[in-house]
């Protein structure tokens, strides 16, 4: 047989094959039905780091809002064109990386079955992950990520709900330039967001015609700000573009102890001065006047009741802002187009999203109507310019849209007297003077180690360096996270060229410490890093490496000595008053409590129950009917508790001193199937904030948390770059999770790690998981 021959029986039997066999679609979604029977659940993805850096703002907030909004679509009848079906929120974790987030979307979309995606908060992961959602054609909502980009690649499944970080930058100078700016600088911190952000502001600045003096950045995780304030006022714009994070009330408070504003004023977007966070660590005078930019105001012209904004932080933690509202109204808007569409197939709900333009529903406190363009934009996405008034974001731009005038320029810190700023009719803060939580010998001595400068000079030298570090062991929780947190931020500045290495000691017997402290003298490091294990015990030793030109960094607990760099740390009597006056305040006043301390002789523990005993003998009423060290235990205390249980038949109150024994407590409860008591602690564990969820505890926690241990470390790191410090450092200038908190606020918990941990999480969780903290 010839080659023609053999060639064209090829393409006869090729031709028979096509028609008889047809082709399979690249990608398939799961299989999702056009129509719901009765009490069947539609499943719709949330795609956010739940566990991570960003976790604590960008995973389980952005969660509880879709949450909230999906129980009260449920409660009112779900969605009623396919027969009242109830949504079910079906969560994938992206860790904040983009190969996590494109895996987890994959996995909502083939594995779940979801009808559509929300998320994911953070540009870097949402960008990639639009491809997964166009390839199975599953609708992606993306409420919360910033970048224009999203949206500029014309996807026919991408709707993007938030406006866009470069209309907000292009909108923040153009503002500005309206207003008399003609000179500026850009300072943002060094993480990939202050690049995008500095990126954002120079082309909106450039295309103003304002004059742009300078740009730079600055470290993400400083403390002190000197040097930046230093430059900024040396080149004296008119107004300063500064991009913060949670270091923004130091910042600020910086600015003004060094008599620095810019001529006209700050100009800011995102999260960083926009917070409660940063309004209750800044202060409402330092906070009035900024500027910031957004998508939503809380003091505006939208339709936005008090009693909505309540229920929200309720439910969430957060205020009404942030993008936490965008993300609420999506969940809402996502609703309408599920009763518009009367379909669960994923293609009929994009189409609907792209076509429609919905005019009313409850996402109406957000946006006036709801279309979306050719890019999957929506188009009435607002761009909110506020400005802090009186302790308020208010809104101050579009017109149509502003509360209040602006106040511009922003009045100098000198000229802010009666009737010179909005700062003049805020309530005046709390001080030490009235504020029974700060007024004991212990606080006023760290409130003056806060103001007064360690000059660090002598200390600068060329790294890598070497770094000693002594804490206890891990034998509880605390010690573990502590333990854990410095490994691993020291392996990635090991990774960075930054460090050489970590000597690390662990140990809870005082005289080993001191042996250990000796030792680490004889191999010369360049700082120590000690939690000290005995306020007394201690002294001596560190004074003999200070002695011997070693930097040491206190961290988590103090020493009857100054002889020290300095101090890392919480108020250790603030915390403990404010957990046992919590706790007097649960109980009406009256009751039965026991009490549960860590260690004895150790500066927490001691200072801890001192405090505590402070703030319950303001109420007669309240009766101390037992006391127990339990070594920051939980199995000790749990043991203890069922003792207590036996010979007390009436207790209304436990307060712990460090939140492991207060869990261990609680699980006594929990096995003697006996209803649970308030609770008060320092420190609220994993596990602890499971059962709250689970059992409905009532509770008030105020953290000492042991993830501070990295930024003791980055302390360390500061000293010998010769950068100043002061000689105390709050931890709540340099980590979020560090302010009290009860029963309303579990945004701490980390559900893929154990009972054990304590939060927040300050390094990737891997690390914890790695280290022993994994749930199983």
């Amino acid at each position: 047989m010839n080659q023609k021959i053999l060639y064209a029986m090829l393409i006869v039997t090729l031709l028979l094959s096509a028609c008889s066999t047809p082709a399979a679609p690249a990608a398939e979604a799961a299989p999702a039905s056009d129509s719901a029977a009765s009490g069947q659940t539609i499943k719709v993805g949330a795609l956010y780091p739940l566990t991570g850096a960003d976790a604590g703002w960008a995973g389980d907030p952005y969660i509880k809002s879709h949450q909230m909004a999906i129980d009260d679509i449920n409660a009112n009848g779900g969605i009623k064109c396919l027969n009242g079906a109830k949504l079910e929120l079906v969560k994938g974790d992206t860790q904040g990386k983009a190969e996590a987030g494109n895996s987890e979307m994959e996995r909502l979309v083939t594995k779940e079955g979801v009808v559509a995606v929300m998320g994911s908060a953070l540009s870097g992961t949402t960008l990639p992950a639009t491809q997964i959602a166009e390839k199975y054609q599953v609708p992606y909502i993306v409420p919360n990520a910033l970048d224009g980009t999203i949206t500029d690649q014309g996807l026919k499944y991408v709707f993007q709900t938030v406006s866009t970080l470069q209309r907000w930058g292009a909108d923040d100078a153009q503002w500005a330039k309206d207003h008399g700016a003609k000179t500026a600088v850009i300072t943002v911190p060094n993480f990939a967001f202050g690049k995008e952000v500095e990126d954002t502001w120079t082309k909106g600045i450039a295309a103003a015609g304002i004059e742009l003096l300078d740009s730079f950045t600055y470290e993400g995780n400083a403390q002190d700000f000197t040097d930046t304030i230093l430059k900024v006022k040396q080149d004296d714009p008119d107004v300063w573009f500064l991009l913060g994070n949670n270091t923004a009330p130091q910042l600020v408070k910086q600015a003004k102890e060094q008599g620095y504003y810019p001529k006209m004023g700050i100009i800011t977007l995102g999260s960083g001065f926009s917070s409660t966070f940063f309004l209750n660590e800044a202060g409402v005078p330092q906070a009035e006047g900024i500027i910031v930019t957004s998508d939503f105001a809380p003091v505006s012209k939208l339709p936005v009741s008090d009693d909505f904004k309540k229920k929200f932080q309720d439910y969430t933690g957060q205020e009404l802002g942030g993008t936490y509202n965008t993300t609420i109204a999506s969940t809402w808007l996502l609703a309408d187009a599920l009763e518009k569409s009367c379909s669960t197939d994923p293609k009929k709900l994009a189409e609907v999203l792209r076509t429609t333009t919905f005019t009313d529903g409850k996402w109406k406190f957000q946006w006036p109507e709801v279309s979306f363009d050719e890019k999957g934009r929506l188009k009435q996405a607002a761009s909110v310019i506020a400005q802090w008034q009186n302790g308020e974001q208010v809104a101050i731009w579009p017109e149509n849209l502003a509360a209040a005038k602006e106040i511009w320029p922003v009045p100098q810190w000198d000229q802010r007297g009666e009737g010179a700023a909005p700062a003049a009719a805020a309530p005046a803060a709390e001080t030490p003077a009235n504020d029974p939580a700060l007024e004991s010998d212990y606080s006023k001595a760290l409130l003056a180690d806060a103001k007064t400068a360690v000059d660090t000079s002598g200390f600068k030298k060329d790294g890598p360096y070497l770094i000693a570090s002594s804490s206890q062991d891990s034998s509880n929780g605390w010690g573990n996270t502590y333990n854990v947190t410095i490994d691993a931020y020291a392996k990635e500045l090991k990774e960075q060229g930054v460090m050489k290495d970590l000597i690390v000691s662990v140990t809870n017997d005082a005289n080993q410490q001191i042996s250990d402290v000796e030792n680490f003298i004889e191999q010369q490091p360049d700082a120590i890093v000690i939690e000290p294990v005995g306020r007394a015990a201690s002294t001596a030793a560190i004074k003999r490496a200070v002695d011997a030109g070693i930097p040491v960094v206190l961290c988590a607990n103090g020493i009857e000595s100054s002889d020290f760099t300095t101090r890392v740390d919480v108020d250790f009597y603030e915390v403990a008053y404010r957990s046992g006056e919590g706790l007097a305040k649960m109980l009406g006043g009256k009751g039965n409590i026991v009490i549960f301390n860590g260690i004895a002789g150790v500066d927490s523990t001691e200072t801890w129950q001192k405090a505590a005993l402070d703030a319950l003998s303001k109420y007669p009423d309240i009766k101390v009917i037992a006391t127990e060290y339990a070594q920051w235990n939980i199995a000790t205390a749990k043991q203890k508790m069922e003792a207590l249980m036996a010979a007390h038949p009436q207790i209304d109150g436990v307060w712990a001193g460090g939140g492991e024994m207060a869990l261990g407590a609680a699980l006594a409860y929990q096995d003697a199937n006996k209803e649970a008591p308030k609770f008060a602690m320092v420190n609220v564990p994993n596990g602890f904030l499971r059962l709250a969820s689970e059992y409905k505890y009532q509770f008030v926690g105020s953290p000492d948390p042991p993830s501070m241990s990295k930024y003791c470390l980055q302390t360390a790191i500061d000293i010998l770059q010769g950068k100043p410090v002061n000689k105390f450092i709050s931890l709540r200038t340099l980590m979020q999770g560090a302010d009290p908190y009860d029963q309303t606020d579990l945004q701490w918990y980390v559900p893929e790690l154990n009972d054990d941990f304590i939060p927040p999480a300050t390094v990737d969780s891997k690390y914890y998981i790695d280290g022993g903290f994994e749930r199983k």
